[in-house]
């Protein structure tokens, strides 16, 4: 290195030595400058837009927790058997059945209150620091009610000390006479403990700026602007936060989507609910940014520099040489940004199907209920003889079916129990599949044409899982080749190759320019509107990979598409 180096003194003169050093100084500091202004641009804006949908998830779990019982006390209040108790005078034997009522509807507490205020009646009689007999007419909410409109209310329950959403509401007699006031109380700690656990930095404020929720306990009923006098007099009298200071949290913005919380630096998402005047922060640690920055910028500043001083080192070599190393680098570069490229979509994809295993799971838990409960009220409308046009109970059971059977497609992407592997035949699963799918292609007019193969085909599978790939590889095929001239669809097994290898093709208008990739997008669908939900690919093809198998498409020559499913055969150990 030594003798190269002195070769280089005595080729190159002092003052173009020296020149060479100031460029390649100055290209580097330009390099780690540039560097750094880029990274910082492009995480903040990273940055900010997961802060984006992860403030949305927040809102709406408190919009949802605030808004699912808020007719609950204006339903119970047109009541005539209760208000006619309460009128009586009987309140007392209204405790058990406000219990069932609140246990049913998950709430906290139910109770009714007498117009100065004393619960006579409660859902939680029985249980230690019970309302009953407790006097609550120094609340807001109940003197809202008393004023004959519905109110809501958070506050820290002045009997139990759990923070709780109050909504209250007039009970009124026969006559229109004011008799009572009835009112529920939704427990926050679930919402709050979630919140917790998720490490986040989240919090909730009312038009106060008192906190009401937040995923640091530190921070509750701590405020974020400075409280007026009179109104913190107001708040402490009406002990809304029971004894709490309501100290300030030392928060201060200083520039626009940024705030400084007890001398930390957050980025802030902000964002109001549907209902009441609380707002949602969403906070993102600016030091985790400023480290990823400098990271960044560190790791990108000495690649440049080792570049650039290479680069000078050889261009003070041999020209020549420097620029075959240059375009060596510049293939190098070009075939890694192009496997960045190709892992950041798979990333995003990934995300995108674990954020719809979270939506699916939601949906099929609160749509489950309410299907279940329609069928049942349409048999009972049926035995009832309340629905008089056949035709019009045939629309609704089909209209519910169809409603189930998008819960049950929903319901794969959500989390679920693996299920044991066992020796399947795959000429069983295909005729299977074919079973079901008889009736739709003899009504669209599709002729199947299916032979079995000459010996066993067997897989180490899930037999309904593999049935459900080749009922939806199949029906799509149908659905594609119903309005062809030649409508037919052909399944054929090819068990020669190590593999098992399954061909669907049929006879429509093929993949009409789309990748497989682009079919299998979760939603994606070529199909009218109202026919599916574009689900069905991507769920056969989630089935196929679990089960160690491939999916490919192509044309088929003439016109029609080809789908061929590859299984490994199950091995002789399985047998």
């Amino acid at each position: 290195m030594s003798q190269i180096s002195q070769g280089i003194d005595h080729e190159i003169p002092d003052r173009m030595r020296s020149g060479i050093l100031v460029v390649l100084v100055v290209t580097t500091l330009l390099a780690i400058s540039a560097s750094y202004f880029g990274a910082q641009r492009l995480l903040v804006a990273q940055t900010q837009s997961v802060a984006e949908g992860q403030h949305a998830l927040y809102l709406r779990s408190l919009s949802e927790t605030i808004q699912q019982h808020q007719h609950l006390p204006y339903i119970l209040a047109q009541n005539p058997a209760l208000a006619e108790r309460v009128a009586q005078g009987d309140a007392p034997s209204l405790n058990e059945t406000l219990q069932d009522l609140s246990d049913a509807a998950g709430l906290e507490a139910l109770y009714v209150m007498a117009l100065d205020g004393e619960v006579i009646a409660t859902s939680n009689f029985a249980e230690t620091g019970s309302f009953l007999g407790q006097n609550y007419g120094f609340r807001p909410y109940f003197q809202g009610a008393i004023a004959g409109r519905y109110t809501d209310y958070f506050a820290i329950g002045a009997t139990t000390g759990r923070p709780g959403y109050f909504v209250a509401g007039p009970l009124l007699a026969e006559t229109g006479a004011l008799i009572g006031v009835i009112a529920i109380k939704l427990d926050f700690s679930e919402l709050q403990s979630a919140w917790e656990e998720r490490g986040e930095h989240v919090l909730a404020t009312n038009a106060d700026g008192v906190t009401l929720v937040s995923s640091n306990p530190n921070w509750l009923y701590r405020t974020i602007a400075p409280l007026e006098a009179v109104r913190r007099d107001e708040i402490l009298g009406s002990r809304q936060f029971a004894d709490e200071p309501l100290s300030s949290l030392e928060w201060r913005i200083t520039t626009p989507g940024r705030v400084v919380i007890d001398g930390n630096s957050y980025f802030v998402t902000s964002g109001q609910t549907e209902l009441v005047n609380w707002t949602v922060h969403y906070l993102s640690p600016a030091s985790a940014v400023n480290r990823q920055i400098l990271m960044t910028t560190g790791v990108l500043g000495a690649i440049v520099a080792a570049l650039i001083g290479f680069a000078v080192f050889l261009r003070s070599r041999r020209i020549s040489a420097a620029l075959a190393v240059s375009q060596r680098s510049r293939r190098d570069l070009i075939r890694t940004n192009s496997e960045l490229l190709k892992t950041r979509d798979e990333l995003a994809r990934a995300s995108k199907l674990a954020a719809l295993g979270q939506l699916a799971a939601s949906v099929t838990h609160e749509l489950g209920q309410p299907i279940s409960a329609l069928k049942n009220h349409l048999v009972a409308a049926e035995l009832g003889n309340e629905i008089t046009s056949p035709k019009t109970a045939d629309n609704l059971k089909r209209l519910t079916a169809r409603m189930e059977g998008i819960t049950k497609q929903l319901r794969f992407f959500a989390r679920r129990s693996p299920e044991e592997m066992q020796l399947v035949d795959i000429g069983v699963v295909i005729s299977e599949a074919i079973g079901l799918l008889h009736h739709d292609a003899k009504t669209a007019g599709v002729t199947l044409k299916f032979e079995s193969p000459f010996q066993v085909a067997e897989v180490s599978g899930v037999q309904l899982q593999l049935e459900q790939a080749m009922t939806n590889l199949i029906r799509n095929a149908v659905q594609a080749s119903e309005n062809s001239d030649d409508a037919r669809v052909e399944i054929n097994v090819d068990t020669a190759t190590p593999s098992i290898e399954i061909t669907i093709s049929d006879t429509g208008s093929g993949l009409q320019g789309l990748t497989l990739d682009e079919l299998k997008e979760p939603f994606f669908s070529t199909k009218s509107s109202g026919i599916g939900m574009g689900l069905g690919l991507s769920i056969t093809a989630e089935i196929i990979r679990e089960h160690g198998g491939q999916l490919s498409a192509c044309e088929r020559p003439g016109s029609g598409a080809i789908f061929t499913v590859t299984l490994p055969k199950a091995s002789k150990e399985a047998t």
